[in-house]
């Protein structure tokens, strides 16, 4: 949807301001040439035009450049990379240090993304009001279900990255105009995706295949929404003790409600690409941590070693060491910028991507999905259950991996066969999910930035105090970690 704003970093005043008028309304002029918000609302074909757009709004936020999802991987030690581009060596060097929140930092790690998200909310409050408001659309369910997801995936994924989220939808502001709560907004993204999956899975519907580059039922729909439900649950603890106290019956509710097959993204490279897996595994870009080698080959070192240039290959029993990881003879990081970025390896599974670009991805593994329930069956006593989802004959440990073993019975051997699967069979699939993964665990490095303050740009908007986490600033196991896998 275009703007009629004036130039204006803090754009969460939007989704605001939408539905309180009274605030800030010196930022609206009018735009002769764009059609304004009372057109729009009551406008089925511009509306229509506009939920086309939402999910590919996010998608396209989350896996851009000027986002957090490079930084994220390198501070979860699963990609590694000494360059200066998106704050992946900022935010990653060692020891961690606080993060850069300032207006004047070069690299735009948050503050694009922070609008984007927002932008992403506003839309979709529109869309959700004009159906409540009894706008007739072409197919009024698909509209809900379609605005009712942008709402939960605007506000989850805020939830996951920021330490606070103003919350709306089309009934006006919710909660503090101060800003709410990783738990309180989450909650309330939950609610939101609840809304969405019940107008999908009780009403019949066709997506279409520009929505989301191809075309799906409303029961493929709903379970897309089931497998973004599990992870935004299970990915939002800040801490080992708040993932262990997550709703992990909700969470098993999802997954087993959620995809059987991949749900991918269709690139075309003009409106649909994505940037999260262009420099996490272009040639000469980031490569991929050791520690994720040394866990398909225990003897090999899970931190680069000093005084070293060149590793040799690894072996594992693993086929996937060979199938997704490329061997690399030399070393192309500065040395003065920390040999411990150095590693043998690259991502390789989207070498067909980063060649061809239009060709599909994979967004939300089902593999991770599964990996989801069998977390939940673990942690709910069924450790045999949680064994014989990682042992399926059709699952990617045996497929793909083509390991002939199976995981033990046992709660500390599950537990590890889970975290080894996601860090083998998905540590690029999209952005954040080896973060939260490792976030909690505890294994993020001491000082790593547990979330993100809101962006510096936006907090001079308000106006509000400089802060920022990381290093020592914050609250120590709140803001920043004071863990680590090492």
């Amino acid at each position: 949807m275009k703007r009629f704003f004036k130039p204006f970093s803090i754009i969460f005043l939007s989704a605001l301001a939408f539905v309180a008028c009274d605030i800030e309304s010196d930022l609206y002029v009018e735009n002769p040439e764009s059609p304004n918000d009372d057109i729009l609302a009551s406008d089925p074909i511009a509306l229509e035009a506009t939920a086309g757009g939402l999910f590919r709004n996010w998608y396209m936020a989350d896996s851009n450049y000027y986002g957090p999802g490079m930084a994220l991987n390198t501070m979860a030690d699963t990609s590694s990379c000494s360059w200066g581009n998106a704050g992946m060596r900022d935010l990653s060097s060692e020891p961690r240090a606080a993060f850069n929140n300032t207006s004047s930092y070069g690299n735009n790690v948050t503050r694009s993304y922070f609008n984007s998200l927002y932008s992403v909310l506003t839309d979709a409050n529109q869309i959700a009001l004009a159906v409540s408001n009894g706008v007739q659309f072409s197919d009024n369910n698909l509209m809900g279900a379609m605005s009712k997801f942008a709402q939960a995936l605007a506000v989850g994924s805020s939830a996951m990255y920021f330490d606070k989220t103003w919350l709306s939808d089309e009934s006006g502001v919710v909660g503090s105009t101060d800003g709410s709560g990783h738990v309180e907004a989450m909650a309330f993204a939950i609610q939101k995706l609840d809304e969405a999956i019940a107008i999908a899975s009780t009403n019949s519907f066709t997506v279409p295949a520009n929505f989301m580059t191809k075309s799906y039922s409303s029961a493929q729909l709903a379970q897309i929404m089931n497998s973004f439900g599990a992870r935004m649950l299970a990915g939002n603890g800040r801490t080992k003790a708040e993932r262990d106290g997550a709703d992990w019956s909700k969470i098993a509710q999802y997954a087993a409600a959620g995809m059987q097959s991949d749900f991918s993204i269709v690139h075309d490279d003009v409106t649909w690409y994505d940037y999260f897996k262009t420099y996490l595994v272009y040639p000469g870009w980031a490569r991929i941590d050791l520690r994720v080698i040394n866990l398909m080959d225990p003897t090999y070192p899970d931190y680069w070693p000093a005084n070293t240039t060149i590793l040799p290959e690894a072996t594992s029993a693993d086929a996937r060491l060979a199938s997704d990881f490329a061997y690399l003879n030399s070393q192309n990081f500065r040395p003065e910028r920390g040999e411990y970025h150095y590693s043998s390896y690259r991502y390789a599974r989207y070498n067909e991507y980063i060649t061809e670009w239009t060709v599909p991805t994979v967004e939300v593994p089902y593999w991770e999905t599964h990996m989801y329930l069998a977390e939940a069956k673990m942690r709910a006593g069924d450790v045999a259950g949680a064994a014989a989802i990682i042992n399926a004959a059709d699952g990617e440990r045996k497929v793909r991996g083509q390991i002939t073993t199976d995981v033990a019975a046992d709660a500390a051997a599950v537990d590890a066969a889970i975290h080894y699967e996601r860090m083998v069979e998905f540590p690029l699939a999209s952005s954040g999910i080896s973060f939260f993964e490792m976030r909690g665990r505890d294994w993020l490095q001491a000082g790593t930035l547990l979330h993100f303050p809101i962006p510096g740009t936006a907090l001079e908007s308000i106006p509000a105090d400089y802060y920022t986490y990381g290093g020592s600033e914050g609250v120590a196991g709140v803001d920043y970690s004071t863990g680590g896998w090492r």
